[in-house]
């Protein structure tokens, strides 16, 4: 490990608000509403469909062709995800659709249904909403057509899940919060909409965690917030005046870590620490100057390539049981992974510059000269 020593408190407010201020946060953020999109931070939202119809959007080539139902193609997640969803058609020598239902259940119903129509080799859709993709499922399976749910669990029998370990991801985000704060102390947790798979599964994680392990630490709000920015940093506001005791905040989601630090930074608080979940590189000058215990990497082409890969090996006769769990990976400076061990918590962790290299490397993950036991862990 390299050793550092953490920055002062005036060092790390000057490099939170630097960078907030790089990233044009102000102090009332754009807000990005909508469901958590299965495979990444945000759904809703939109612009124009980039594929309505025909062959638009079509990446790669070969003898099977992946439809792809999104919840939209506008947002960065997305957007990254379709590049590296583009990489992998062209590695494993299949064809790719990608529709945008421009954060609409209607339309992206009716695209998935047009898939069934159109035979399909494999269907993937992005659900707004699990629990009203089930007849599309049912539509598919008396089409024999094999249909791939990312990230929010539809309970369809016929259908593979790709997911997550959010829950045990989330518990040892909470351990690490709850230790950085030596076991005591308010904390507050910021979450996205009831009823949504991923945010409701690393919501259970985390306070489960809290409450069963960490008796002297008080869990004093848990804010939904729809995945809006603007309802995010609203919620902190509140809290800090609230409560002006409170030492830490989490999240199912870094751009709400970002709204959150927004709040105290205006606030002139510099004294609370963060825990998050996405890996994304906005967060690493925050995990290096030590305002941010923890954050656990999926990573927007990661997730793309793998669904495409996942997707491709069902095309091509490969079995795989019906839940399938991407691996992650817990993001922590040096520093901070070696102050949570002295206090008896190990991580298997890797630093921001290894998450970089990480999050870049999905051809070499999951590529085709992989194990099908690759694409899932557990």
């Amino acid at each position: 490990m390299k050793e550092h020593s953490p920055q002062s408190g005036d060092d790390r407010r000057w490099s939170r608000r630097a960078f907030l201020k790089r990233a044009g946060m102000t102090l009332t953020l754009p807000a990005i509403s909508g469901g958590i999109a299965a495979c990444g931070p945000f759904a809703g939202g939109g612009g124009q469909s980039e594929s309505q119809g025909g062959d638009e959007g079509a990446v790669g080539q070969g003898n099977k062709t992946l439809g792809f139902a999104m919840i939209n193609l506008t947002l960065p997640f997305f957007v990254r995800m379709q590049e590296a969803g583009g990489e992998a058609a062209k590695d494993y020598n299949v064809r790719t659709v990608w529709q945008s239902a421009d954060g609409n259940i209607e339309n992206e119903i009716a695209i998935a249904e047009r898939y069934v129509q159109q035979e399909q080799d494999v269907i993937l859709i992005d659900p707004v909403d699990a629990k009203a993709f089930e007849p599309v499922v049912r539509q598919a399976e008396e089409a024999e057509t094999p249909v791939v749910t990312m990230g929010n669990k539809v309970e369809a029998g016929w259908n593979f899940n790709t997911l997550y370990p959010d829950y045990e991801n989330m518990a040892t985000v909470a351990r690490a919060l709850a230790t950085a704060l030596d076991e005591k102390g308010q904390i507050a947790f910021l979450v996205g909409s009831r009823g949504n798979y991923v945010s409701d599964t690393r919501e259970a994680g985390f306070k489960e965690t809290i409450e069963q392990e960490f008796p002297d630490i008080e869990l004093v709000s848990v804010q939904p917030t729809d995945f809006d920015t603007a309802q995010a940093q609203a919620a902190v506001e509140t809290w800090l005046t609230t409560y002006p005791d409170l030492a830490g905040i989490a999240s199912v989601s870094d751009p709400l870590v970002l709204a959150a630090m927004n709040a105290a930074e205006n606030a002139g608080r510099d004294d609370i620490l963060y825990a998050g979940h996405d890996g994304d590189a906005e967060m690493h000058p925050m995990l290096k100057d030590g305002s941010m215990v923890i954050d656990v990497l999926t990573g927007a082409e990661r997730v793309g390539y793998w669904n495409v890969a996942v997707g491709a090996r069902i095309a091509k006769g490969e079995k795989f049981n019906k839940e399938l769990f991407m691996p992650t990976y817990f993001v922590m400076a040096d520093d901070m992974a070696s102050r949570l061990a002295d206090r008896g918590l190990e991580v298997d962790a890797v630093t921001p510059e290894e998450a970089t290299e990480t999050a870049q490397s999905y051809a070499e993950e999951f590529g085709p000269d992989q194990p099908s036991s690759a694409m899932s862990v557990g």
